[in-house]
This record gives structure tokens, C-alpha cells and sequence, in this order.
């Protein structure tokens, strides 16, 4: 009989939010983020996930005011973040109807790790107030989310 302590066949994947292999967009100002697909991939109307990271620093126009297209979910994982009026920690989440305007997430002082949760690919992608944050965003995301 063999030893089959250390044999990894058949087991799951791990990672986590703080995964240096996630395949982190850097070019924001502050601010790193990733996209997981949470249904078939490439299918707009499969729900995904980004996982960002935010640095405490001098504003960022990735978190302006703005408006999804579908339902979505705040989570802080870690640190603390400041949504219309509101501080959301660990464990907290702000819920999103779709096409609510809201923003200026602001991070806390140690920065803060969130999941933004969606419905659907499709509806995830951003229309911001200030036509300056928009352009940012195309020029930031415009590979991955394109331009609608």
C-alpha cells in the first residue's frame, strides 16, 4: 500500500484575495483590481466578480460616482471603506440596486480589499457622472470591458 499524504490529485484549488498570481490590472492610479468570471466565461450574461485592491492616496477617478446596469454587491474583506454615507468593514456589504447612482468610495486609512460582486458581465460595466472619469476608465479597462 502506497502513501498518499502528500498526493494533490483530485484535490481543489486555493487562492485567495491576496494572491500575488491573480492576474492584478496595476495601471490604475492607487488601485489594482481582477476580474473573475463566476459563469461560463466570455457569456455577458454570467454573473463575475472583481477582486480590488485600493491604496489610501490621492483620489482615483475608478471610484467616482457612477451607475452599473445590474445589481451588485460590496464586500470589504479587509480595512474600511466610506460609500455615501455610510462606513462599511470586514464583513459588511453594501448592496447596489442596478442603476442607483452612488460613489465616491472613498478607502479608509489603512486602504481596504473588496469584492464587487454582479449579476451579470454586461450590466457590470461602469457609466460614471464626470466625463473625465469615463475616458480614464477606457483608457484604464477599455481591453477588457471595451467601449459601450
Amino acid at each position: 500500500m502506497s502513501d498518499t499524504s502528500n498526493d494533490t490529485a483530485g484535490q481543489g484549488y486555493y487562492t485567495s484575495v491576496r494572491d500575488p498570481a491573480l492576474n492584478f490590472l496595476n495601471k490604475g492610479l492607487n488601485a489594482r483590481t481582477a476580474m473573475i468570471s463566476i459563469g461560463k466565461e466570455g457569456d455577458p450574461d454570467a454573473p463575475n466578480a472583481l477582486v480590488i485592491h485600493v491604496n489610501p492616496g490621492p483620489g482615483d477617478p475608478l471610484r467616482g460616482r457612477h451607475v452599473h446596469h445590474t445589481d451588485a454587491i460590496n464586500l470589504v474583506i479587509e480595512g474600511s471603506m466610506y460609500i455615501d454615507g455610510d462606513w462599511i468593514r470586514p464583513g459588511q456589504a453594501k448592496v447596489v440596486p442596478a442603476e442607483l447612482n452612488y460613489g465616491d468610495q472613498i478607502c479608509g486609512p489603512d486602504g481596504v480589499i473588496f469584492l464587487e460582486i454582479f449579476a451579470d458581465f454586461a450590466g457590470s460595466i461602469p457609466d460614471f457622472v464626470d466625463p473625465a472619469h469615463q475616458a480614464y476608465f477606457h483608457e484604464v479597462h477599455g481591453q477588457f470591458w471595451g467601449k459601450h
